[in-house]
């Protein structure tokens, strides 16, 4: 089973959020990053989603402008 890495785009680079994440839930501003089983691996706000590559398992999140 391939998991995410989420990364956050920084201005030096892409810093390594979380591995191993199933479920992403956006509310709001908030963006919720969860485990498969369902365990809240971090908590982001004011971040859009700028990529996500199912096929090398990775999601890019950026600083909303």
């Amino acid at each position: 089973m391939c998991l995410l890495k989420v990364y956050l785009e920084e201005y030096t680079g892409r810093k390594l959020i979380a591995r191993d994440v199933a479920l992403i839930v956006k509310e709001g501003n908030i963006v919720s990053l969860k485990s498969i089983e369902l365990e809240e691996v971090a908590t982001l706000e004011e971040v859009d989603v700028s990529l996500i590559d199912t096929l090398n398992s990775v999601m890019i999140l950026k600083p909303k402008a």
